[in-house]
């Protein structure tokens, strides 16, 4: 196994496909504004809350505690996430400023479980430098210095001609630079930790402002809508935004779509990340997360 690293990492060298590979990595990044509401699947990029539909009177008591506090509505999510979710099967779609400019959307099959902590990234749209992309939480997934790694494969058909799938370290320091998430750290937990994140270190500074916005729907299905407001502006190396919108579904209580922008009247889109065709707990077998 190791020597068949060695050769990976060589061979990846020579086509300089690590640069490329470190973009893919990231799941929850920054990203640019375009002018579509909508995406190539029809679902909303930028959601009117104002004018969603009311919450069903079952769930009442759910709306009231977000309007109370946000994060006990978080709390309970990740309680029931926790009790109740061991793997899912969801369309990722994401859209990122990236330093070279605002990227393509990005339409991803996911296939999550907990046990062993797996990611299975396949592309179906607008693939960059790989088409799949595949994290294990299991030592051959773990270099001889430690580092974790994924396993990728180009989607150039002239480097598969040359190699065909790499591994390279997930949290590497040009991964890093690159971009904030790895793909060891996608999924609906990491979304609820992230905003816990940033949230207390906002909050230690006495600029945190987190509120109940209303309601809203993805993907078909209604949500809970929380807003975020930070100092991006003056601070953004300690923030991710100024303003994040997180819509999280009524029934599931999991965040389905995050929204980062860079100005708090929601002009300049960083980042849109949405869930999309959730089914929790499919009947995976080790076969669905074959390489």
């Amino acid at each position: 196994m190791n020597r068949r690293r060695g050769l990976l990492y060589i061979t990846g060298a020579l086509l300089l496909v690590v640069p490329s590979f470190l973009w893919v990595l990231t799941t929850f990044a920054p990203r640019a504004s375009g002018e579509r509401t909508t995406n190539s699947r029809g679902v909303r990029l930028v959601q009117d809350v104002s004018s969603a539909k009311p919450v069903d009177a079952s769930l009442e008591p759910l709306r009231e505690l977000a309007e109370q506090d946000p994060m006990a509505l978080v709390r309970l999510g990740i309680e029931r996430y926790r009790e109740e979710v061991d793997s899912y099967r969801c369309t990722f779609i994401k859209q990122e400023l990236l330093p070279d400019g605002l990227s393509e959307e990005q339409v991803i099959e996911v296939r999550y479980r907990e046990e062993p902590h797996t990611v299975y990234m396949i592309w179906k749209e607008n693939a960059d430098s790989a088409r799949r992309g595949l994290y294990v939480d299991h030592p051959d997934f773990v270099d001889d210095e430690g580092r974790k790694l994924g396993r990728f494969e180009p989607n150039g058909a002239v480097a598969r001609l040359f190699v065909k799938d790499i591994m390279l370290p997930v949290d590497g320091p040009r991964a890093r630079k690159a971009s904030r998430r790895s793909i060891n750290e996608f999924g609906f937990m990491s979304t609820y930790n992230l905003l816990y994140t940033y949230n207390e270190a906002a909050e230690r500074r006495g600029v945190l402002d987190l509120k109940y916005s209303g309601t809203g729907v993805i993907d078909g299905r209604p949500t809970f809508v929380i807003t975020r407001n930070l100092p991006y502006a003056s601070d953004p190396d300690g923030f991710p935004d100024a303003r994040m919108v997180l819509h999280i579904d009524q029934a599931w209580l999991l965040p389905v779509a995050v929204y980062s922008y860079a100005d708090q009247q929601e002009r300049e889109l960083l980042g849109s990340y949405v869930y999309a065709d959730v089914e929790l707990n499919p009947d995976f077998t080790d076969e669905d997360f074959a390489f």
